[in-house]
């Protein structure tokens, strides 16, 4: 009877281990991950903030994420991404971004460039209800970086801000 009731207790901390696994795991991708779909106003303004929190990437590693973005009313609406540094962990130097819009490349350059130089990417597109413009950010370290970028990150915000023509 004893031994019983010991191996119920251990199956029930193995269960609760592997639940706290799990909901962790949910957690931390979810803090990390863009919308998916962004509903623009038809009119005025809409802006959301993308987060990007402990940003890690080895050599030859890239992260990428992508938003679409829709609208009820069709038109040419102004879209402008802004870069907003929150934690710098000393990994911007070494950080390579593409942006791209339906696979046309806007920006290919560096973060610092975005970060600390200001530099805001800027462009007009065609928003529909039913065929999304889709924006695809990639950060990627180049193969040629060393052992200085090791144990770097970096947090920061992208301000994605979209206003009807």
């Amino acid at each position: 009877m004893k031994s019983k009731s010991i191996n119920i207790l251990i199956i029930s901390f193995l269960m609760l281990g592997i639940m706290s696994i799990m909901l962790i795991t949910f957690v931390g991708n979810a803090k990390e991950d863009f919308p998916e779909n962004i509903t623009v106003s038809a009119d005025g303004v809409t802006e959301e903030i993308l987060s990007v929190r402990e940003l890690r990437l080895n050599p030859t590693e890239s992260k990428e994420y992508s938003v679409n973005l829709v609208c009820a009313a069709s038109g040419s609406f102004r879209i402008c991404l802004d870069y907003e540094e929150k934690a710098d962990g000393g990994m911007k130097p070494f950080v390579d971004v593409t942006v791209e819009v339906n696979d046309d490349v806007l920006y290919d350059g560096t973060l610092t460039e975005l970060i600390d130089g200001g530099k805001t990417i800027e462009f007009e597109g065609e928003l529909h209800e039913t065929d999304p413009l889709i924006v695809t950010i990639c950060y990627e370290m180049p193969r040629d970086v060393g052992n200085e970028a090791q144990g770097t990150f970096l947090d920061f915000d992208v301000n994605l801000k979209i206003e009807k023509i």
